[in-house]
């Protein structure tokens, strides 16, 4: 087929290398002309030690070129960009072509959720023509070729198949199912919990602490998607406890890595330049915790990694908030 790849950072590109070699033609958008040049002059990318960007793989800041003629959409900026992408795929002509949402946050201010914000921004050509591809996959791996198993989800089961047999390889596998908010709710809590056992991690707290966060943060994760209507099991699956453990455990995780950077001493906005890419739980606290109030939710883990980043409180105060609240059954 035919497609466009819209972001040209590390998963955009692991992505459309893999599409690349399921044999679809494909075309990166990149709206940074720096990265543009970089990627084309030198065929690498200065994330992803040792992978080479396939030769046939175009890619362009020009987001009419990359559309020109694609069969299927492939959506992977950061969320916080993701509503301005959208916005530029339909004034440059967007029709009716099945859209894949890789992107994973919350946005501020609205709480929309990336597909919504992409079907929003579309319009009505859009209805029933979007999915999302969720689950454990750094692209540090996936661009490397390691075995991967991630989740493929869209209200209607047969596009959740057309995006599964689009990307599926024999080192990238795929299950499908229908609940897509919960898929994207899990996808964007879990960096919130990656951030908490970053920090537990750079106290010098060791494992018992990040299993215990891990595992209470699954139910903060599960308590708000059920009460906004997305299905239990969702969440014990691949986009669920499968995303959240490798977040939370990762080497590659840059969102377990900022959180070690503050439980270390850095001050939030100085960790978010040592990162150098994009913290997606920074982005996401707020809304989450916003969220949490509004549905009437209690999310005590994600409410003190807010205060810690937003608030000036001192990481070991928010250790002893979470360990010293009131007894309760499990």
């Amino acid at each position: 087929m035919n497609l466009a790849v819209l972001s040209g950072g590390t998963w955009g590109i692991s992505l459309a290398a893999l599409l690349s070699g399921n044999g679809h033609e494909v075309r990166v958008w990149e709206y940074a002309p720096a990265v543009v040049e970089e990627l084309t002059r030198t065929r690498k990318h200065p994330k992803l030690p040792g992978f080479q960007v396939p030769a046939q793989l175009v890619i362009t800041t020009n987001i009419a070129r990359a559309l020109q003629g694609v069969e299927g959409i492939v959506f992977v900026p950061p969320a916080a960009h993701l509503r301005e992408t959208a916005k530029r795929v339909a004034e440059a002509g967007y029709r009716g072509q099945p859209c894949v949402v890789c992107s994973k946050g919350i946005e501020q201010g609205t709480h929309a959720l990336p597909a919504d914000i992409v079907l929003a921004e579309l319009g009505a050509a859009a209805k029933g023509k979007v999915g999302v591809l969720s689950g454990p996959s750094h692209a540090e791996e996936v661009s490397r070729g390691m075995p991967t198993v991630v989740t493929a989800a869209a209200p209607d089961l047969a596009l959740a198949e057309w995006i599964r047999d689009l990307f599926m390889t024999p080192r990238f596998r795929i299950y499908t199912q229908p609940d897509m908010m919960g898929v994207e709710l899990a996808a964007a809590l879990k960096n919130v919990i990656a951030i908490a056992c970053g920090v537990s991690d750079g106290l010098g707290f060791g494992d018992n602490a990040k299993a215990g966060l891990i595992t209470r943060g699954l139910q903060e994760i599960l308590r708000l998607g059920v009460a906004r209507g997305a299905k239990a099991e969702t969440f014990f699956g691949l986009a669920g406890i499968g995303d959240l453990v490798v977040t939370c455990m990762s080497r590659h995780s840059r969102n377990w890595k900022y959180g070690s950077l503050v439980g270390g001493g850095m001050a939030p906005d100085q960790a978010l330049t040592q990162v150098g890419m994009v913290v997606e739980g920074y982005h996401t606290v707020r809304a989450a915790v916003e969220l949490a109030t509004e549905t009437g939710v209690e999310m005590p883990i994600s409410r003190e990694v807010g205060r810690v980043l937003f608030q000036n409180k001192n990481p070991l105060e928010a250790v002893s908030a979470l360990m010293l609240r009131d007894p309760k059954q499990e």
